[in-house]
């Protein structure tokens, strides 16, 4: 149930003191970016795992003591954000594992396969290999 009221009194008691004072030109682009910076929070850091390991056709995922194990098969797209920094890769999986469908993860800049670019691309094609051994 929604109190609509709560939220009229709190924004008259709050906006009319900055329309009477002309500070209302900057609450407004400093609650815009406000927004935009939570957003981005969101959209970036909202499930970020510290360690991720490949064991043969499932990747193993560690955050914050608790770890889970998710088959290469059920990731549905993998992104990387190399324009960051740190740059991050997105995952979205087909099959919910415990800490939901998008998990964000910072691969280190150097593996034992190369560059991250190279990293992903690995992982990219074990992942293709392992949707194609499941519909088999």
């Amino acid at each position: 149930m929604t109190h609509t009221w709560v939220l009229v009194v709190v924004a008259a008691v709050l906006l009319l003191p900055l329309i009477f004072t002309g500070l209302i030109c900057v609450a407004i682009p400093l609650v815009g970016f406000g927004v935009l910076m939570y957003h981005a929070y969101e959209i970036r850091f909202k499930n970020p795992v510290s360690d991720v390991w490949i064991d043969r056709d499932h990747l193993l995922m560690e955050r914050r003591g608790e770890s889970e194990r998710i088959h290469l098969g059920d990731v549905r797209s993998l992104n990387l954000s190399t324009y960051n920094n740190p740059p991050y890769c997105v995952m979205e999986l087909n099959v919910p594992c415990r800490w939901g469908d998008t998990v964000t993860w910072f691969p280190s800049r150097l593996s034992s396969f190369g560059e991250m670019p190279t990293l992903i691309k690995e992982l990219q094609k074990r992942i293709d290999r392992a949707r194609d051994d499941q519909t088999r």
